[in-house]
């Protein structure tokens, strides 16, 4: 059964001309096929860009943000912790001489008077870090606890050298 495939086409002479809108057919065609992929890589770039957006609006709502601390945030922190520190040292030292649970009370209620007003100015300070009488305010408070502490300590000091020197006497 071999044969040459040009003997099998000499016989078909219609096959040697194409038809007279072949070429338009084929070009109809080829469009078609050109815009349906069109289509399709118009789709593909829509959702490449919707991949990227939710990727990009999800780096940016669960990354915890590094803020760095201002020199002046560090430094206000760092001198609140050391007069805290001086303060709660003081109130224990205040408690171990204090007989007088009343006086006791009074000076709580002082220094957390004075404990609110400082939490306020903390927040305008966290508003405005630069703001440097909110600095000097938030420092002042600081101040005036621990020198309340102290001159209660001496005056009750002063009370009981008194007491004692009273007591001697009689």
């Amino acid at each position: 059964m071999k044969q040459d495939i040009r003997e099998f086409f000499k016989d078909q002479e219609d096959l040697k001309t194409p038809p007279a809108n072949h070429r338009k057919e084929f070009l109809d065609k080829l469009k078609a096929q050109n815009q349906s992929k069109k289509v399709g890589q118009k789709w593909l770039n829509v959702v490449a860009v919707v991949i990227v957006a939710l990727t990009l609006g999800f780096t940016v709502l669960y990354k915890k943000p590094t803020e760095e601390v201002s020199p002046i945030i560090a430094q206000v922190e760092a001198l609140e912790a050391d007069y805290l520190k001086e303060i709660n040292t003081e109130w224990d030292n205040f408690i171990a001489i204090a007989d007088d649970e009343v006086l006791v009370v009074r000076f709580r209620k002082r220094l957390d008077d004075l404990d609110k007003d400082y939490q306020l100015i903390a927040e305008q300070f966290k508003g405005d870090v630069n703001n440097i009488q909110v600095v000097e305010a938030l420092v002042e408070n600081l101040q005036t606890r621990l020198q309340i502490l102290k001159d209660i300590q001496e005056h009750i000091k002063i009370l009981n050298q008194k007491n004692e020197q009273h007591e001697k006497s009689i």
